[in-house]
């Protein structure tokens, strides 16, 4: 069966991208549609579908994973109520709605999730303050969310007052949403795809465009992410999945860090002044600089002119065999031994990163929780986008109690480097503890999948020692989801 004429179909009518790993899936999808078209061959059947809505509704149900939850990603949300919002009535025009825009929306359970954080802060007025549409390609899902019936998968990080409030009991499954939340939102078909985007839709002030864009390729994300640039009024916001942030920042738009939560912002990528909405407070809408390595070689990155990077150990055989030897130590959980040999080392104004990052390792090792945050902070003057000292600052935050603090530093690591398992199996943990019991899950599912390649893994681990072994690891993660969902059960 010739697979790639599908795929071909398949990325220019919808922007979906397989790679080689979903070919069989494909094959089987494909050859379900055949039979139940009576298509004669892969040709007929695509000349069918291009020509019959319906069809391409029911193949795309079929191709995309509508798994979705209500407040998946509450940070987003918060953000949302917390600081966007606030900023945009404060510039709004008396009369003219705030408009938010969930595009693939699947069942719902994102813009019904926003339309409850606004009724939740801003009660009846919601209805007259705020104007959301969502969108999305599956004409199944959109009809779905219409209906707004639910089943207990849709709320397992919905705080349980919220369901109760906002939600009716239909059987001993089933609960719809209230009609004052299903009024809020407006369904609409679209493919981003699309020769044009409706017009009516233009001057959008926030847009979440969450777990969608992980079906492109570079290329479609580019254009994609273009064309809803333009759909944002000026200072307008766009919100993608946590994980998602690297894979788009082509430099179409302003990367901001604002309380803890990558977002980006429609602006000149190097405005001057420095422009920050009316009710945003600037000192907390910080512009992330995309980490150099990210875009050139690393010896073609660099700060301010009078730092140098370079680990000095490099240049002098002597230090770096006091540095290996501290690692040694470390590596025996001889941790007093490993800082004597690190002392020489660390004391110095120039510092290499490496250096204060193995300090700081042994320093919380020990419990100085202080001096192991101050270690890793010396490392970051040195390298901003430092791992290693993002991982124990992040772990050094949940010590203090300080989540927020722990999250932030850790999904800096997320957005330079995706495929970190250390950092993200530090979120789940952040999470699981927090009792956010989606996002917990989400992260220990992506550290089981990075860890499948145990090579790949193990190159992955960094050079600061680590106390589990990927196969601890591993059952570690495995446990932890298991005891989540009994729980939710």
């Amino acid at each position: 069966m010739p697979i790639q004429t599908f795929k071909t179909f398949v990325k220019d009518r919808l922007g979906l991208h397989f790679g080689p790993d979903a070919d069989g899936r494909l094959r089987s999808i494909l050859a379900g549609r055949m039979a139940a078209t009576a298509a004669g061959s892969t040709d007929d059947y695509l000349t069918s579908v291009a020509a019959d809505p319906v069809e391409l509704g029911r193949l795309t149900s079929l191709l995309t994973v509508n798994e979705t939850y209500f407040y998946r990603e509450p940070a987003h949300l918060k953000l949302l109520v917390d600081r966007l919002v606030p900023a945009r009535l404060a510039q709004a025009e008396q009369g003219n709605p705030i408009r938010i825009l969930s595009l693939g929306c699947s069942t719902g359970e994102e813009p019904y999730s926003i339309a409850i954080a606004l009724r939740e802060r801003y009660g009846d007025l919601a209805e007259r303050l705020f104007r959301i549409t969502a969108g999305d390609v599956d004409d199944a899902a959109l009809e779905r969310a219409r209906t707004a019936l639910y089943g207990p998968f849709a709320f397992r990080t919905l705080p349980v007052e919220l369901r109760d409030r906002w939600f009716s009991a239909i059987d001993g499954r089933h609960r719809r949403i209230d009609a004052a939340i299903r009024r809020q939102v407006d369904f609409i078909s679209w493919n981003l795809l699309a020769p044009a985007y409706p017009t009516a839709l233009q001057g959008q002030d926030v847009i979440f465009f969450r777990n969608v864009s992980i079906y492109f390729d570079p290329a479609t994300r580019k254009a994609v992410m273009a064309r809803l640039r333009d759909l944002l009024k000026p200072q307008g916001h766009l919100i993608v999945g946590t994980s998602e942030t690297l894979a788009n920042d082509f430099g179409l738009m302003r990367l901001l860090a604002l309380d803890g939560v990558f977002l980006f912002e429609k602006m000149p990528v190097e405005p001057s002044p420095r422009r920050t909405p009316r009710g945003l407070d600037a000192r907390s809408a910080t512009a992330v600089q995309t980490r150099p390595s990210a875009r050139a070689p690393r010896a073609e990155a660099a700060g301010s002119a009078s730092t140098d990077r370079r680990d000095p150990s490099v240049e002098n055989p002597a230090e770096q065999g006091r540095y290996e030897q501290a690692l040694a130590s470390a590596r025996s959980e001889r941790f007093e031994e490993a800082l004597r040999h690190l002392a020489p080392l660390c004391d110095r104004e120039d510092a290499a990163v490496e250096h204060l990052a193995l300090q700081s390792h042994l320093l919380l090792e020990r419990g100085d929780t202080a001096g192991a945050e101050a270690a890793a902070q010396r490392a970051l003057t040195r390298d901003p986008w430092s791992s290693d000292a993002l991982l124990l600052l992040g772990r050094c935050a949940r010590l203090r109690g300080d989540t927020q603090g722990a999250i932030s530093a850790l999904r800096r690591v997320v957005y330079d480097k995706p495929d970190c398992w250390r950092a993200h199996y530090q979120l789940a943990e952040t999470y699981r503890q927090q009792g956010e019991t989606g996002p917990a899950e989400r992260e220990y599912r992506i550290v089981l999948r990075q860890l499948r390649n145990e090579t790949l893994a193990l190159q992955g681990t960094g050079a600061l020692p680590s106390l589990l072994s990927v196969k601890d690891l591993r059952f570690l993660c495995e446990t932890r989801l298991a005891r989540l969902a009994d729980a939710a059960a």
